[in-house]
């Protein structure tokens, strides 16, 4: 029997998590843990007491999930004594990257510090964990004319200057740096794809659900999206296992752009793909259609990963493509892919 937190539980993907956990057979207890509750004022992280809040779930969902704050940024003294006084064997991570954990529909940085404190109350002493999933992002891949189109876990990965990727591989150097630290502790990788579904859009799926759909002149992209069950799936088929190391994760297949906006039944808006960055708001403002900065290199050269390392340690995808595409326009109806 196992006991476990979900850091981040009060995102899509966290409470999801949560809530999938709670009927398993072999979960004593899982909670979501925060440091400080969506909208309200910074917790002061001097304080050693974990405080219990609520958060209110979207209408169309009848319960809320109990979140635990916990202050742990930038002192993980509190979540450290959190953990062993729960007696918290797993950590489950949810909230590195924001489009990854259903937050929001722009990831402008991953929250390295928050990575870091965690990983320091982890090897607290008294602490009983033996297993930390952490949900990271395929964003680490290079994208580009001289890139590989499908990723595998042993690619170089990009480490540009104040890039995304760099800020997510930071974050994942020191999970790493954490395992050799603290050999009891395996720590697993989820590299996801972006995520589509029960209203949860990453920017790639964002931009699919609109119409007419701002296109790249001239390009015909592989894209590829992870269902949000897919990824839940994936977290705890990592935390029941125990898995250690690097995964990829996505939901079943590649689709090409052309191929999804038909099955959409979407109008394609052609524009030249080139990031106009910092002018983006005031277009959006004036209404005018843009192809968004951070997907103009993914729509000129595509963007795939392989998920066969994760499949050869048990897990399967139970959604393809085309189902991710359906949950754009019917949230939470999308049917499991074959």
């Amino acid at each position: 029997m196992r006991r476990i937190v979900v850091v981040g539980g009060a995102s899509p993907l966290g409470r999801r998590v949560v809530e999938r956990m709670r009927s398993l057979a072999w979960v004593e207890s899982v909670r979501g843990v925060e440091t400080r509750l969506p909208g309200s004022p910074r917790a002061n992280a001097s304080s050693p007491r974990a405080r219990r809040g609520r958060t209110e779930r979207k209408a169309e969902e009848s319960v809320a999930i109990e979140i635990d704050v916990v202050p742990f940024v930038p002192d993980p003294r509190p979540l450290g004594e959190y953990l062993a006084k729960e007696r918290i064997d797993t950590v489950v991570q949810c909230a590195l990257v924001p489009d990854r954990s259903g937050l929001g529909a722009h990831a402008h940085e991953a929250d390295v510090i928050a990575t870091m404190c965690l990983g320091a109350a982890i090897g607290q002493t008294g602490s009983l964990v033996r297993s930390w999933v952490l949900a990271s992002s395929s964003a680490v891949y290079p994208l580009g004319s001289h890139a590989a189109l499908i990723h595998d876990e042993f690619q170089a990965i990009a480490r540009d200057e104040g890039t995304v990727a760099a800020s997510i591989a930071e974050a994942e150097d020191y999970a790493r740096e954490s395992a050799h630290r603290l050999p009891h502790v395996d720590v697993a990788i989820l590299r996801l794809q972006q995520l589509a579904g029960r209203a949860v859009r990453g920017p790639l799926a964002a931009l699919l659900a609109r119409d007419p759909v701002p296109s790249p002149l001239g390009f015909d992209p592989a894209i590829q999206l992870l269902h949000l069950e897919d990824a839940a799936d994936a977290l705890i088929h990592a935390a029941h296992q125990e898995l250690a190391g690097i995964y990829n994760v996505a939901s079943a297949g590649i689709v090409h752009w052309s191929e999804a906006l038909r099955a959409m039944e979407r109008r394609a808006l052609p524009l030249l793909p080139l990031g106009i960055g910092p002018f983006e708001p005031l277009l959006a403002r004036l209404g005018l259609p843009v192809l968004p900065a951070e997907l103009v290199d993914l729509l000129r050269f595509g963007h795939a990963i392989d998920t066969r390392k994760l499949e050869r340690a048990g897990w399967r995808p139970r959604y393809d493509q085309r189902s991710c595409l359906e949950a754009l326009d019917a949230p939470g109806s999308g049917s499991p892919g074959t």
